[in-house]
């Protein structure tokens, strides 16, 4: 059969790379708190997509799932680490104990990961979450008790601040930040949930109408004091007015699937093409942006949207310099 492209999706990606970016160019505030609050759920929601059961008895389906799902950022998540905590010691003339605790770090992962590989803690709980839905939805044929299990652990998520009982390198925190696939797991099976169902429904125009104008309506609401809502995945905080279960059950996915509905409208536009090819090189982009955006500060550039092209820009310069012509890894659907 041929793989079609689903071209919006990639769209999506991108609007979700440069909210990334501009979220770490920006000073904190009201555009950063909402820019929080789905960034990276979209991320995590897009990854559930393409999951599908596998036969947990087999060991080669393990391997199969492995060797298609994991290994390859496994590997560019340590390779890419090495140079960017080699890059920083050296623009910081750092000694040996500095590079040694960093290069360590890698392996702990999760929040004790910052500087120049801070971004890295999604690789961590990506993998970690799409091997957890993969055996929920292998093991458990029944959507409703899968829902419940990924319910119940975005509610126990909402019963703590902090993994106090654990420190690691000074940080209170679980390795690979684990504690946080509990939120994660949630989006992740939503968007596979949403993928193996009827989503063509994200394409029409009256869905997206609502979704835009619900997203305006909490937008809103927000910035008039109505409620408050500040979440950030990486660092567990989950800050609210409301009850957090459901504030974190809602909200991300409204504005989420908001942006997949706008990227769909997009995907008609002529810029859509500049979108969609930001969208298949959102790794490499989360990889070295913040690297990027430390070195344009360094060189005296202080205007936000000239270091967000930047972050942006040159990461998928490179990419399609390094690999004009072989088939890169993208998101298809079976025509």
């Amino acid at each position: 059969m041929l793989k079609k492209r689903i071209e919006w999706i990639d769209i999506a990606k991108a609007y979700g790379i440069i909210a990334v970016v501009f979220g770490h160019a920006m000073a904190s505030g009201n555009t950063t708190n909402i820019i929080y609050w789905w960034h990276m759920p979209l991320f995590f929601i897009v990854g559930g997509f393409f999951l599908k059961p596998i036969d947990t008895t087999k060991l080669e389906h393990w391997k199969k799932f492995f060797n298609k799902r994991i290994y390859r950022d496994l590997l560019i998540y340590f390779i890419a680490g090495i140079g960017l905590i080699l890059l920083y010691s050296i623009l910081y003339n750092k000694d040996w104990n500095y590079l040694i605790n960093h290069l360590s770090r890698l392996l702990v992962g999760g929040r004790t990961l910052n500087l120049y590989t801070s971004t890295f803690w999604f690789v961590n709980v990506y993998l970690l979450s799409i091997t957890a839905v993969t055996l929920l939805i292998s093991t458990v044929k029944s959507r409703w008790i899968q829902f419940a299990v990924v319910g119940l652990g975005l509610f126990l998520s909402t019963c703590y601040d902090k993994i106090d009982w654990m420190n690691l390198y000074n940080y209170q925190t679980m390795p690979w930040n684990l504690d946080i696939v509990l939120i994660a797991a949630f989006f992740t099976y939503v968007g596979y949930l949403f993928f193996h169902t009827n989503w063509k429904w994200i394409q029409k125009p009256i869905p997206i109408t609502l979704l835009i104008g619900l997203s305006l309506g909490l937008i809103g609401l927000y910035l008039n004091n109505q409620f408050d809502f500040e979440f950030s995945m990486k660092s567990h905080l989950i800050q609210s007015s409301e009850p957090k279960v459901l504030m974190i059950a809602t909200i991300p996915l409204i504005l989420s699937f908001t942006v997949m509905g706008i990227s769909y409208l997009t995907s008609q536009l002529p810029i859509g093409l500049l979108l969609s090819t930001i969208g298949k090189h959102t790794m490499i982009i989360m990889y070295l942006h913040g690297a990027l955006l430390d070195m344009a500060e360094q060189a005296g550039i202080e205007d936000v949207v000239v270091k967000v092209m930047i972050a942006v820009v040159i990461p998928m310069l490179l990419a399609l310099l390094k690999q004009p012509v072989a088939k890169r890894s993208s998101i298809y659907l079976q025509s």
